[in-house]
């Protein structure tokens, strides 16, 4: 096997029916749970997790469906990076979407939480248009451009993942708009220029593959487009292995009532 650096995989989006939803599970920390079939199998709860680039499936699903092993790919997280087995997967069906040979990463059982048998990332999310409805736990999907209604911030696309620049008092925050965040994540905060207030002692922030020591803050201002948020609890996490294309952090979906993805429109509406 060799290592690949960038995965890509072929997309097939069926005609949607109007008002088409998948219902979710919220999990403890805030991420979305789907039910996804796998090479036909399934359902299996996965989460949706708009912050990762591409899917992952455990290693007792990719031996259940028989997904062989093609290639090994570097893949990056909250903690860093690290190296993963690659399979192949024929197709991956999540509501009415079905994605064709797709290649997800393999983790181990039980790294994404009990009972969670994979995620669907950026490789099979980023050319959909869908609304993450927290208040009614469902996952719209939409034929057309959604209504452009609340907060519109422009997604850009870096390296398999979307991120929405935020204009702060001093700077620009690059944040990757989460949902697998369990609040707001920020990586190399004293050097942000951003006035941060320690909170707590040092704590854990443990992702599929590794963790890395991390810093309960609060973040006194945080502007949101014509909104400010003040005193917005955080983790600060100090990376001296960070590539540009992972922003400045991460901010966590859940914290809104509907969250908007047009991925050909390149929009995110917050709600």
């Amino acid at each position: 096997m060799r290592a690949w650096v960038l995965v890509m995989v072929l997309l097939t989006t069926p005609p949607l029916m109007g008002g088409a939803a998948t219902p979710f599970q919220l999990g403890d920390q805030g991420g979305v749970i789907v039910p996804v079939s796998v090479n036909g199998a399934g359902p299996f709860p996965m989460l949706l997790d708009t912050g990762a680039t591409h899917s992952a499936i455990t290693a007792g699903l990719a031996a259940a469906v028989g997904a062989p092993a093609v290639a090994k790919s570097v893949v990056l997280s909250a903690t860093g990076e690290t190296v993963r087995a690659i399979v192949s997967v024929d197709r991956l069906g999540l509501g009415p979407i079905v994605t064709a040979n797709v290649l997800p990463s393999v983790v181990d059982d039980g790294t994404l939480g009990a009972g969670i048998r994979g995620l669907v990332g950026q490789d099979v999310l980023a050319r959909l248009r869908y609304t993450l409805d927290f208040k009614s736990r469902e996952v719209e999907w939409h034929n057309e451009a959604p209504p452009r209604r609340g907060l519109l911030l422009d997604l850009v696309y870096e390296h398999g993942r979307f991120l929405v620049n935020l204009p702060q008092a001093t700077r620009t925050l690059r944040l990757v708009p989460d949902s697998g965040a369990g609040g707001l994540v920020l990586f190399n905060a004293g050097e942000s220029g951003h006035g941060l207030v320690e909170t707590g002692h040092g704590i854990s922030v443990r992702t599929a593959d590794s963790s890395r020591g991390a810093r309960q803050v609060r973040l006194r201002e945080l502007r949101l487009g014509n909104r400010l948020l003040r005193d917005v609890p955080a983790v600060a996490i100090d990376r001296t292995d960070l590539r540009p294309a992972e922003g400045d952090g991460l901010l966590p979906l859940h914290l809104f009532e509907r969250v908007t993805f047009d991925g050909p429109g390149r929009v995110l509406i917050l709600g």
